[in-house]
Order: C-alpha cells, then sequence, then structure tokens
C-alpha cells in the first residue's frame, strides 16, 4: 500500500528546520515528508513583514503546498503549527493529523498560570501585534525547561521573530474550528512538564477531536528532540489505514 505524505508545521519562533528528527524517521520508514518554513521565518529574518501576519494566513499558505500535493498528507502540528493543522482538519485536507503540543482553538481556555507567564516578558508586543522573540528566561521556564543547558542554548539560538498578532489571536481564542468537520483520525500528544501547552489543556484538545492522547513522562513543550514521541508518532501514522 502506498505511503502518505508527511506534512510537518513547526510552533512559534521556529522554521522546518524543527522536524528534521521526525522527517529522518518517516523517511527511513519509506515515507515522503515535506515540511514548511512559514511566512516570513526565513533566516536572515526581516521580522517587520510579520507586523499583518495572522493565523490565517498561515492556514492559506500551508493550503497552497497541500493543493501542490498528489493526494492528502498526514499533517503534523506543533504547537501553533498545530492549530493550523487544526484548521486544515477541518477543511477537509488532512488523512490524518497528529498534534504535538497543541495549542487550543476558540472555546478551550489557554489560560493556565504557567501559559501566562510564558507570554508574561511580550505582553506588550502582543497587545499591540508587534513581532517578537520570547525572552530566555521564559523560554527555559515554559518551552526548554526539561532539556540540557547545552540544547536550552542551541534551540533558543536558532529563535527568530513570530507575529504578535499571530499570538494575540491564540490568547484572545480569536481561532474556531469546527470539530464536527473533523472526519480524520488524530493523535495528540504531550509531555508531562509542558508548561506552555500543559497536558490539562491538551487533554480537553483530544477529548474535542476523539483523539488518541499520549503524555510523556518528564518531557517538555519542545518535543522535536523527544526519540521516544517521535517513535510512537511513527508508529501510529503506519497503524493507520490510510487511503
Amino acid at each position: 500500500m502506498k505511503t502518505p505524505t508527511l506534512l510537518f508545521l513547526h510552533g512559534m519562533w521556529g522554521d522546518a528546520a524543527f522536524w528534521n528528527r521526525f522527517r529522518r524517521k518517516f523517511e527511513g520508514g519509506g515515507f515522503q515528508t515535506e515540511a514548511i518554513t512559514f511566512l516570513h521565518h526565513d533566516k536572515p529574518q526581516d521580522s517587520s513583514r510579520l507586523r499583518h501576519v495572522g493565523i490565517l494566513d498561515y492556514v492559506a499558505q500551508a493550503t497552497r503546498v497541500i493543493e501542490a500535493l498528489p493526494d492528502r498528507p498526514v499533517i503534523v502540528g506543533h504547537s501553533m503549527g498545530a492549530l493550523v493543522a487544526q484548521k486544515l482538519a477541518e477543511s477537509g485536507m488532512a488523512k490524518a493529523m497528529v498534534l504535538v503540543a497543541p495549542v487550543a482553538p476558540a472555546g478551550i481556555s489557554c489560560s493556565t498560570w504557567s501559559s501566562f507567564r510564558c507570554i508574561s516578558g511580550n505582553l506588550h508586543q502582543i497587545a499591540l501585534q508587534q513581532p517578537f522573540v520570547i525572552p530566555w528566561r521564559q523560554s527555559c521556564y515554559g518551552l526548554l525547561n526539561t532539556l540540557s543547558p547545552r540544547e536550552m542554548a542551541a534551540i533558543y539560538g536558532s529563535f527568530v521573530h513570530e507575529s504578535g498578532k499571530a499570538m494575540r489571536e491564540i490568547v484572545t481564542g480569536a481561532v474556531a474550528v469546527d470539530e464536527r468537520e473533523v472526519s480524520c483520525p488524530v493523535l495528540a500528544i504531550v509531555g508531562s512538564e509542558d508548561r506552555s501547552t500543559p497536558p490539562s489543556v491538551v487533554r480537553k484538545i483530544a477529548a474535542k477531536y476523539h483523539a488518541d492522547y499520549r503524555e510523556y513522562e518528564g518531557l517538555c513543550h519542545y518535543l522535536g528532540v523527544a526519540w521516544d514521541a517521535i517513535d510512537d508518532v511513527v508508529e501510529w501514522v503506519s497503524a493507520q489505514e490510510l487511503r
């Protein structure tokens, strides 16, 4: 049986390189993969171009990529990219969907003390919809908290500016997804120590889509380097009967 293409969508402050380990694992199993770098996230970056970019602009970009593929892909999204994935699945564009530490759509509150602390250093930019990078302190607290100091420094050094408009849409619950329109199989995964998209929130997202759910003890938000999670995603996708 022909294997589906995997389309990977990165999260905030990132680019397509977030998925390097995922892609190597899937391609080693015979899958084709594609990974998007969202609008104006390329390096060297002109962050001023993010000023008016929001979540639906990322959805439109991904839609164009999908329309150029020979068939609907399995869509794998991390954090903000998982919210983009949910909108794509709502439009029937996914054979299956994997939500990696996903951001919640409208109707599921993402307001926890830990998630607020993650954005506390950027409230001004979010309110004014200005491009921004999460500060080192908040990044270490909420995104990278279970990684080694060396991994923290390397990952933080790769970050680019993100759209303040996109973050404001997330914080205010401006992006709705009709779960009745999502008919594909769904897997949601999260680290037990994720302070940005905590397990309490991700469990609600999984329930919304009647998704399979995996929680990884001792892992943080940055699951791009988590081999246990990567192996489980490959196994789950391989087990689906996707035509």
